[in-house]
């Protein structure tokens, strides 16, 4: 659904408009949409930074195109592109696992970064496996392969934002759900390994100030300057 939040004057009142929007997420195969995802991000992204004091109020959001979201925080207008963060064949493995293997175990190990393109018989066959095949990871691998996949959507996000259809204003962010086919990472080795990997995204013209990645309980903050977590919110 759209995000129209209109001038808000306190975070109690923010809260309070906010939990009266559906988050309700369906299934891949069950109607979603980015629609669904954009909302659930938007929503959980604003609570969590009024929780934590880091809006001006009063604050108005509004849903658009070419950004996602418009952010009115104080004086200050921000502009959000909000995405997810998965594997395109994981997601149609998880796809084909809903449709027709339901309840079945999900190897993520299988689609891993750079693995190889599968087709949806070679997923047939994993879905239908009785046991572990795949490799795993070990050592640092998680919060490696973790970085090269958000390297590679702030890429794909920094191309759109150079676009001359796509708006731009005082402030650029880029809103990302961490859904990734990935064992328990540590967040913050995981940061350090992206942040080398994204260096020169800040002296770009046009950049994105701020990058937001919901994790599990926190959304990291990441800027030019530095990082760091902020305890989410849940609405």
């Amino acid at each position: 659904m759209a995000i129209d939040i209109p001038p808000t004057t306190t975070a109690d009142a923010l809260f309070t408009l906010l939990s009266g929007i559906d988050l309700s997420v369906p299934g891949r195969t069950e109607g979603r949409t980015t629609d669904h995802v954009e909302t659930w991000t938007t929503c959980r992204l604003l609570s969590t930074l009024a929780a934590a004091g880091l809006l001006t109020f009063p604050v108005s959001a509004t849903s658009r195109d070419r950004p996602d979201l418009w952010i009115r925080d104080g004086e200050k207008t921000i502009g959000v592109e909000i995405t997810e963060a998965i594997s395109r064949q994981y997601a149609a493995y998880c796809a084909l696992a809903e449709r027709e293997f339901p309840g079945v175990f999900r190897e993520p190990a299988h689609f891993r970064w750079n693995s190889p393109e599968r087709t949806v018989e070679e997923m047939r066959v994993l879905l239908r496996q009785t046991q572990l095949t795949s490799n795993g990871w070990v050592g640092d691998h998680p919060e490696r392969e973790w970085a090269l996949f958000m390297q590679s959507v702030v890429d794909s996000k920094l191309r759109k934002l150079v676009r001359p259809d796509f708006a731009k204003f005082a402030q650029n962010w880029l809103a990302i759900y961490d859904n990734l086919p990935m064992p328990n990472i540590y967040l913050s080795d995981a940061i350090g390994f992206l942040r080398p990997l994204i260096e020169e995204c800040w002296s770009r013209v046009p950049r994105f100030d701020t990058l937001f990645i919901e994790h599990g309980p926190v959304i990291a903050r990441i800027t030019a300057g530095g990082s760091d977590h902020l305890i989410l919110k849940d609405l």
